[in-house]
This record gives structure tokens, C-alpha cells and sequence, in this order.
């Protein structure tokens, strides 16, 4: 389940409209921005992509050393989608069941919608998708103190 309410508004456009409720503006969480090194264990297909996106992402400065997961995911779960997808174009879309108990559609099918509901989400936490573009600042420049007071 998502956050309740209204998405915040970016800090940018909080400076800009002031702050004339007074209520204490948050304090956002940062990441040192940086590129990840691609796993050596993601297939050809997930390499591919992991060498499409990461040089908008880092253009963008949206990325960080601690993305690597979340990334990593993302193109395996697109290698997967991809694998299902031509699997599907190959294969009959509906299969005969093993027991003969008439046809069914075919196991690639559900393959095929985990992979992409896996990368419709992390695509919007990578900002790979033109509403959470719209919805992103980006990040204004490094001051240098990251992390500092994160916890007071």
C-alpha cells in the first residue's frame, strides 16, 4: 500500500511558494551520488539493460552507490520479462494440460506478468517512467555534509 495524501511538494518549489502554514519542512535523506558497478552474475540480457539506463540515471543524478540492488533487480527482472515475452511469441498461447483435462493457458503467462509487474514498479522507483520523471526534482548539489543530523 502506497503513502496516504497528496505527493509532498519537492523542496525547490517549497523554497519558492515560502512556507505560510509554518509547519517544520523535512529533512530529506540523501545518498552520495555515484555510479554502481553492474554484478558480474546478471545475464546478457540484463547487462544490456543495466548498460541502457545506468548513463541517463547517472546524467539525470538520480544515482547512488546504494541503487545497486534495487538496479540489479530491475534488470533481471527485465532479462526475465524479455525471456518470457519471446518464449510467448514462439509457443502456443494456450497449452494442453498435462492430465488432458483440456487446454490451459500457458505457464510462460505468469512468467511473463511477475517480470513485468517487477519492473513497472521499480521503474517508477528509478525514475525510468515519464510520470515519476514529472514527479522527481532533481537533486541539488552536494554540500558536502550528507548525512549529518540524519538522526537528531
Amino acid at each position: 500500500m502506497g503513502a496516504r495524501g497528496p505527493i509532498s511538494q519537492p523542496d525547490n518549489v517549497r523554497a519558492l511558494r515560502g512556507n505560510p502554514g509554518g509547519r517544520p519542512t523535512p529533512k530529506r535523506v540523501t545518498a552520495a551520488p555515484g555510479v554502481p558497478d553492474a554484478p558480474d552474475w546478471l545475464d546478457e540480457e540484463a547487462t544490456a539493460e543495466w548498460g541502457r539506463v545506468v548513463p541517463d540515471l547517472d546524467r539525470l543524478g538520480v544515482l547512488a552507490m546504494v541503487d545497486r540492488a534495487v538496479l540489479a533487480t530491475y534488470c533481471a527482472a527485465w532479462s526475465k520479462f524479455v525471456q518470457a515475452e519471446q518464449l510467448l511469441q514462439s509457443d502456443d498461447l494456450v497449452a494442453e494440460r498435462r492430465a488432458g483435462n483440456g487446454p490451459a493457458k500457458n505457464p510462460a503467462w505468469q512468467i511473463w506478468r511477475e517480470a513485468a509487474t517487477t519492473v513497472a514498479a521499480l521503474a517508477k522507483e528509478l525514475f525510468l517512467t515519464p510520470s515519476a520523471r514529472l514527479r522527481s526534482v532533481k537533486p541539488e548539489a552536494d554540500d558536502g555534509n550528507e548525512g549529518e543530523d540524519i538522526l537528531d
